[in-house]
């Protein structure tokens, strides 16, 4: 793959796995805010999705280590303001590309594990019951995984 940008593919992996799972629904890719200087966009997340009765705001994010540093999700501290309004659900996506795992992450309880003092969402943390992390049902493919989103949403509605 050489210095290919595993985690824009993942956007578009991720948008074609989302539409399968909800066919007919809205999905909205939000353009990345680029300014003269820095490639940096201010926007709350990567995708807005509207299905079932819920807002879904949902920042897609993929790390070839186990953890993923929160210094590397600066969406979190945007995503934030909605923790908590009816019907919307923030949530970080991570494909964990080596390890073949898909997770999400609800933003409240990112910021839960922040105030815990812990630095980054790690793997091991799908086996420690102090974190809702919810590991999504994958098939791997070549090299992207296929996800099945239905699982988190049967999650959410319980």
């Amino acid at each position: 793959m050489g210095n290919t940008n595993l985690g824009k593919k993942f956007e578009t992996v991720f948008k074609q796995d989302w539409k399968a799972c909800f066919p007919g629904t809205f999905l909205y890719r939000l353009p990345d805010q680029v300014s003269g200087y820095k490639t940096t966009s201010q926007n709350p997340c990567d995708f807005l999705g509207f299905n079932n009765g819920l807002l879904w705001m949902l920042e897609c994010k993929e790390t070839k280590e186990g953890t993923i540093n929160f210094a590397k999700i600066p969406q979190l501290a945007r995503l934030k303001d909605y923790i908590g309004l009816t019907d919307v659900q923030p949530y970080i996506i991570v494909w964990f590309s080596k390890h073949d795992k898909v997770i999400a992450c609800h933003a409240s309880e990112a910021l839960k594990m922040q105030a815990d003092g812990k630095k980054s969402i790690s793997l091991k943390m799908l086996d420690d019951k102090s974190y809702n992390i919810i590991d999504l049902p994958s098939v791997k493919k070549r090299v992207f995984l296929e996800t099945d989103y239905t699982y988190l949403l049967h999650k959410v509605k319980g």
